[in-house]
């Protein structure tokens, strides 16, 4: 029995069967039970989340009364509590027609942010649309069942009506090269967002560590569902609570590394961290309704946007090839280029220029790329292989706007103190090593004879003094990536020690988007060059095109123009330059912005 406010004694109630209704307040979710007296109509038929499900299976399917209601149909309710569930189930019903309209609305602010932008089909907009609203789903579902699952991004905490529902999701998925990754989607109000983050290939000794299941009877060990887990049971419930809103990258980038608690983030994982910080950022420049790489520039201070020059790999040796190149990749910099749609062209038609003459010379199998989009040619010797792109690139027509650019990757033939550019033969001649006074010379020659702009990894990652003399003894460029690791740490004594003059960013060695930020700033800060670089277990993600774009870096490697997650970021630099119109800058000559 229960007396209403507003109704008088002597007009009672009888009780109401609590399998049919629950109890709602009128300040809060229509779903909630807080101590009100006011009722409302259960809608179980709506607990799977569907938003498919008719008016009319949802509000007009009678429920089952009890054998007393139904012989005192007419004492069983009074006028007044007839009116207040009435009104109790309008609201509610107008608060789920909201969710819904709010929803689609939510999807038309996100559609012009998709990669594709005006390319979008109708079929694309249609399974967008159902991907939308099946999240729609988990959001009615985290409104009834875990409030704790709601972001207030107004900061308003206690108005429900202002209140911004996020859904955080991690799964499993696979990068370029079959290897498991994490895969993050992040839903509010203003849509859906994706992010897969890279694998690593190795592990250097300064980089944060991704988590693995190491489960031999599954992949081999290198399962991600501990990552997975850590988002979606500590860092999505946690992050949520904090009441941040998507745009304020570095507090929740702060919040995450301190959630972690180890330096080099291998309590929760970089995989599971890093996944969060760049769905946040994706999230963040859709907040601000501006593009991904104008957050990043916003984020980064830089003022103006400087579209980059591309490593294009051509050949493929070293580790990832078991040809006669010591080196790891050759690759070609359209420095010439008037812009990045031209660089691409030219780029493009070496790398199908070369592929002509190696399949009819070799044969189609020496055509097939490498991870990294290189063609693995059997040439025996590094000099071979700068001797035939400069004649390639004459061929094409390109010389003076085309340069060539050496990975040496140096780590993996340092033996004992030298570089064993034979490691490929097992039966190689300790007497043969070089030092690193004879390997710094051999490159220095290559420059001097050849039109070789850049250098990568031209020693160990530890031989500072190899480094520090070669980068005194030229202009090009020395580019550490085992050097620095995205480390704040060794930048700062590459740096100290002026041991190169151009650094990588990559984002999984480091562990959050504003980790990366500050690893650029303090390297742009010093007079050094940087260079966006993707890994070896990439994904289809785009985040890196936005990344260099913004960052105005003026340099990006990724790999050759095939492979679909490879030439998906030049893809969509070309958009990002299409967009940018007469504002567009091609980095050229100036790539690592030496000259001011």
């Amino acid at each position: 029995m229960f007396n209403m406010d507003g109704i008088s004694g002597n007009h009672r109630c009888l009780p109401v069967e609590s399998s049919s209704v629950v109890p709602v307040s009128l300040g809060g979710s229509p779903t909630s039970a807080n101590g009100s007296d006011l009722f409302l109509y259960d809608d179980s038929s709506m607990s799977d989340g569907s938003l498919y499900a008719s008016d009319q299976e949802n509000l007009s399917i009678p429920r089952k009364r009890s054998e007393y209601r139904r012989h005192h149909k007419r004492r069983s309710r009074c006028p007044q509590q007839q009116i207040q569930q009435r009104q109790a189930a309008n609201l509610r019903e107008r608060r789920r027609m909201q969710s819904i309209n709010d929803a689609f609305e939510g999807l038309r602010a996100h559609i012009p942010t998709l990669p594709y932008e005006k390319r979008l089909s109708k079929v694309d907009t249609l399974k967008l649309a159902i991907g939308y609203i099946s999240f729609l789903g988990e959001l009615v579902r985290a409104d009834r069942n875990s409030p704790s699952h709601m972001l207030t991004g107004s900061g308003k905490k206690h108005d429900n009506e202002e209140r911004k529902k996020v859904v955080i999701r991690a799964r499993q998925v696979f990068d370029s090269t079959g290897i498991p990754t994490v895969e993050v989607d992040l839903v509010s109000e203003l849509g859906l967002f994706r992010i897969g983050v890279p694998n690593t290939d190795s592990k250097k000794v300064a980089e944060a560590v991704q988590l693995r299941d190491n489960n031999p009877a599954e992949y081999r060990g290198m399962g991600v569902k501990a990552a997975v887990k850590n988002i979606n049971t500590i860092i999505a419930p946690e992050l949520i609570k904090q009441n941040l809103e998507v745009i304020n990258q570095k507090e929740i980038d702060d919040f995450m590394i301190a959630l972690d608690g180890t330096e080099n983030r291998s309590r929760l994982g970089a995989n599971a961290i890093m996944a969060v910080s760049l769905v946040v950022a994706r999230a963040g420049a859709a907040k601000k309704g501006i593009p991904i790489y104008r957050h990043i520039s916003d984020l980064a201070g830089t003022n103006t946007i400087i579209l980059p020059v591309p490593h294009l790999t051509i050949l493929t040796g070293g580790i990832l090839s078991t040809n006669g190149l010591p080196f790891q990749e050759y690759c070609v910099m359209p420095t010439g280029a008037t812009n990045f749609s031209d660089a691409m062209r030219m780029g493009t038609e070496i790398y199908h220029y070369v592929k002509q003459v190696v399949k009819e010379k070799y044969g189609v199998l020496a055509t097939y790329a490498a991870n990294n989009g290189g063609m693995s040619i059997p040439m025996e010797g590094h000099r071979d292989a700068l001797v035939f792109l400069t004649d390639v690139i004459k061929q094409c027509g390109f010389t003076g706007k085309v340069e060539i650019a050496i990975n040496a990757a140096a780590t993996d033939f340092y033996k004992d103190g030298s570089y064993d550019l034979e490691f490929k033969n097992p039966h190689s001649n300790p007497q043969g090593y070089m030092s690193s006074d004879k390997l710094a010379e051999v490159f220095l020659d290559n420059i001097k004879e050849f039109p070789v702009c850049s250098v990568e990894d031209p020693f160990e990652y530890d031989d500072w003094a190899a480094w520090s003399n070669m980068t005194s003894r030229t202009q090009a460029q020395v580019c550490g990536n085992d050097l620095t690791q995205t480390s704040l740490r060794r930048i700062g004594l590459a740096v100290e020690k002026k041991a190169a003059n151009s650094v990588a960013l990559r984002v999984n060695q480091a562990g959050t988007v504003t980790e990366v930020i500050e690893a650029f700033k303090l390297a742009k800060a010093n007079g050094m060059g940087c260079c966006v670089m993707d890994r070896a277990g990439d994904t289809e993600d785009l985040f890196l095109a936005d990344l260099v774009v913004g960052l105005s870096c003026g340099q990006i490697k990724c790999g050759g123009p095939s492979r679909g997650e490879r030439i998906s970021k030049y893809n969509q630099i070309l958009r990002i330059e299409e967009e940018l119109g007469a504002l567009a800058k091609y980095a050229g000559k100036n790539f690592r912005g030496q000259q001011q």
